[in-house]
């Protein structure tokens, strides 16, 4: 498990370079870095993850299915956007290995170029994706994966009004993972409740209730559903209980920062304006996940939206930035946050979700 430990001690060390002023060099190391982790996760060898000896039984029913079987889709056929890259591929000659380094590319070009163009603190941000997602995502769920790295952009349109391509990309999400359709929900949501407090004040009764719901509950309520939702009925381990507290902690933190004693900024700059609308997604996630605390598979939807809480937490940095005139404290609250982020990657390493690396280049 060695290597795991490397990639994010070594994420964690390149937070250093957040500070570096140039940033030629800030890109030069990113992309060597962004570079190796990818690479590991396309050559990685079948069976290290928990989907991936699917995937790959997936990839020889689907490589001989023709198109009236893909559109019809049924048992075994996942979301067509997925079949259809695995018939291409197929088509060209390629094999599951070459799906596996086209999905890891695909997905790490959607979400890195993400942190470079959108985060100040680009390796933190980085550091929070490696430590929440890379091992739980990156690995074992890529459709899911490469759906939300494709939904961060498809938000980030939105909320620059360029509905086309919002649009375009958020159907394209949804080619691979149906979960991509908790942004409407959120969009929704946004346009319903505007103001800050609704997302400070909303999660605190989802906790009691979601202390009440549970899996058979809700189907005793809509019904048993299909045979693979059943499935679910025997998987109820706790949701995710982590992302709802760190998700919480720093919405109250923006908050705090935003509204306590903060009339030195501008609510009309970029800063502000990028901070409200990731913070109100990320606790739009928060109280999904304590609404559904006890039905793990509603952490695909809540995970999509806490994933905009890479860019929060660099918008609070910046924040802290311009309210802590001591550098030296800015410098210790900056070294806190990245250490608990590396904590919180290195106790993500365990055999339920990888087992010990192994590189495989050929079929």
């Amino acid at each position: 498990m060695i290597l795991y430990y490397i990639i994010f001690i070594t994420s964690y060390l390149l937070c250093l370079f957040d500070f570096a002023a140039s940033r030629s060099i800030k890109f030069l190391l990113y992309l060597c870095f962004c570079t190796c982790i990818t690479l590991i996760v396309g050559f990685r060898e079948v069976g290290l993850d928990n989907d991936s000896i699917a995937y790959q039984e997936m990839f020889g029913m689907y490589r001989n299915s023709t198109f009236d079987q893909i559109i019809a889709g049924g048992y075994g056929y996942a979301e067509r956007g997925y079949v259809f890259l695995n018939r291409f591929i197929a088509m060209l000659g390629g094999n599951y290995r070459v799906l596996f380094v086209v999905m890891a590319i695909a997905t790490a070009l959607v979400n890195y170029s993400y942190f470079w163009k959108k985060s100040d603190y680009l390796f933190l941000s980085l550091l929070f994706y490696i430590s929440f997602f890379y091992l739980y995502r990156d690995f074992t769920q890529i459709r899911y994966a490469l759906s939300a790295a494709i939904c961060l952009w498809s938000m980030n349109y939105y909320f620059n009004k360029r509905y086309i391509y919002a649009l375009i990309t958020f159907i394209i999400a949804i080619g691979f993972h149906n979960s991509a359709i908790i942004l409407l929900l959120a969009i929704l949501i946004l346009r319903l409740f505007k103001s800050d407090i609704w997302y400070i004040i909303v999660p605190i009764p989802c906790i009691f209730i979601g202390k009440l719901l549970t899996l058979p509950l809700l189907f005793s309520v809509f019904g048993n559903g299909t045979d693979h939702m059943d499935i679910y009925l025997k998987d109820e381990s706790l949701g995710s209980a982590s992302i709802s507290l760190v998700g919480y902690c720093l919405c109250l933190l923006y908050f705090f920062l935003t509204n306590y004693k903060a009339s030195s900024f501008d609510s009309d700059s970029t800063l502000i304006k990028t901070g409200d609308y990731n913070f109100k997604l990320v606790s739009i996630a928060v109280a999904m996940n304590f609404l559904f605390i006890n039905i793990s598979i509603f952490q695909r939807f809540s995970f999509i939206l806490f994933q905009f809480a890479a860019l929060l937490i660099a918008i609070i940095i910046s924040l802290i930035g311009e309210r802590v005139k001591e550098r030296y404290l800015f410098l210790v609250f900056y070294l806190l946050i990245a250490s608990f982020l590396l904590f919180y990657g290195l106790r993500m390493i365990n055999v339920d979700l990888v087992r010990p690396y192994n590189f495989s280049f050929y079929d």
